[in-house]
């Protein structure tokens, strides 16, 4: 079989409609011949993927994420795009700029004008919140990717959101840890990006370190336009001075080179580990260009969320190679970086649309009540990151994470040769990450709600001079 795309922009709203031609071999069509309707005169699943094109900060997060819904598309329904009843998937791209009111306008615009059936993406975690109510207020599902803001399946959950990607807890378990039991912090200081995915990563991160016997000395926000962190890095520098601060965690998004630009600058390694995260190979290698010897990411250790030889698993292999097969280049588009290989949030992508064409292909009329139980059934699926549970209390999906460390790729055969890259110190279990329930949902709650209908019960006459009486009672069934 052939599988062709064709994108093309159709709006000055953003969007971008991806439509899926497939050429059938006669073996296939004969082997699908009970299922109903075929693919031919059979309305297709459309679904709203919602991402940053042209956001100053976090385009390429988008442009990773996209890649890998797209590809676990394809491997989950085996490369026909289309359920196993036979209805077509059509994929519109919405741009949100990173802007939640451009987010409200396109997800009010995808369900009423464009008829989208389900809703993707938000990349920003304040956006991803602006969609789920639009999501809720027209009773659409919503799969977050990749906004890790813990709220969004925790307080402000609501029973069409769903998360196939980590979110804030997940981090926190796993760098918090691996900093007290592994490295032996115990005072800690956070820098963020001040905005929400910065603000929850704090909380969280903060909740875990009292909980494991630690203390947090300094928080410092920042906007993620920030150049210049002089001063923030001088009050750091100062609580290092005057307390003592063992631990610096990075909480950051989008653009770190100018931020290891000043850390280096000010030498503040010298005095205290610094870390958070090992992050995307595109920002791990931009910020090393960055930096003057003797500073250097090289050998830098913390929690990383994926990189494409952590995991061992088929499924990762396969989108893996999907990246070689189809000359995938994630960040072709805004670098010099060519290697083919998948990026950070490649994977949660690719794990989203392995839950959303599994709930496709069990509910195939897409019943909002039947889906949302469906997903509330304790599914569990094999994504690029091994077994990954939906935990039908607060509809988020709990899967494996790592410790890494940063080398350089000296392999000549590597797609990455000449690149730092992840290595993989610990896998971590999806036990040891497992965020705590900060919901009040009771799975199976969402109900259908019962219908009102008039029925006449004629009752005995009663006399009222010459006239009958009918009385009559509303009957709810």
């Amino acid at each position: 079989m052939i599988s062709t795309f064709t994108r093309k922009r159709t709006s000055s709203l953003g969007k971008f409609s991806v439509l899926f031609f497939v050429l059938l071999s006669t073996s296939y069509l004969m082997s699908t011949g009970n299922l109903k309707g075929g693919v031919v005169g059979v309305k297709p699943i459309k679904i709203g993927f919602f991402s940053a094109e042209t956001t100053a900060s976090l385009s390429f997060y988008s442009d990773w994420s996209k890649q890998g819904f797209e590809l676990g598309m394809s491997y989950a329904t085996n490369n026909t795009n289309s359920t196993l009843c036979g209805r077509p998937f059509d994929i519109v791209y919405y741009d949100t700029k990173g802007l939640v009111a451009d987010a409200i306008s396109l997800a009010e615009a995808a369900i009423t004008r464009d008829e989208v059936d389900v809703l993707v993406g938000g990349t920003y975690s304040d956006v991803a919140g602006a969609i789920a109510k639009v999501a809720e207020e027209h009773q659409k599902l919503f799969f977050i990717v990749p906004g890790a803001d813990s709220d969004l399946t925790g307080k402000d959950f609501n029973p069409y959101t769903f998360r196939i990607a980590r979110n804030n807890w997940m981090d926190a378990y796993a760098g918090v840890t691996y900093a007290i039991e592994t490295l032996g912090a115990e005072k800690f200081a956070f820098f963020a990006a001040d905005y929400t995915f910065g603000h929850s990563g704090v909380d969280t991160m903060t909740h875990v370190i009292s909980e494991k016997g630690g203390s947090v000395i300094l928080v410092q926000y920042a906007p993620l336009t920030t150049t210049d962190f002089s001063p923030y890095i001088s009050n750091i520098l100062t609580a290092e001075e005057n307390i003592g601060i063992d631990y610096l965690f990075i909480i950051w998004s989008g653009n770190f080179g100018y931020l290891w630009q000043d850390l280096g600058e000010y030498n503040v390694t010298s005095g205290m580990g610094v870390g958070g995260a090992v992050i995307d190979i595109y920002s791990i290698n931009v910020i090393e260009e960055s930096l003057s010897p003797p500073h250097t990411l090289l050998g830098s250790t913390g929690l990383c969320l994926y990189g494409y030889e952590l995991p061992n698993n088929p499924v990762n292999d396969w989108m893996v190679q999907e990246y070689l097969n189809r000359n995938i280049r994630p960040n072709a588009e805004f670098s010099n970086h060519e290697y083919r290989v998948p990026e950070l949030f490649s994977a949660s992508g690719f794990a989203t649309a392995q839950f959303l064409v599994n709930v496709s292909n069990r509910v195939s009329d897409f019943d909002i009540y039947d889906m949302v139980n469906y997903l509330e059934s304790n599914l569990s699926i094999i994504t690029p990151k091994g077994d990954t549970y939906l935990r039908p209390e607060d509809h988020q999906a709990i899967t494996e994470f790592y410790i890494a460390e940063i080398w350089n790729d000296t392999r000549q055969s590597s797609e990455t040769y000449g690149y730092l890259i992840p290595r993989l110190i610990e896998r971590l279990t999806p036990e040891e990450v497992t965020p705590p329930l900060e919901s009040n949902w009771i799975p199976g709650s969402l109900t259908r709600p019962q219908k009102t209908s008039a029925m006449t019960i004629v009752l005995p006459l009663v006399a009222m001079g010459t006239i009958p009486v009918i009385l009559k009672r509303r009957i709810i069934f």
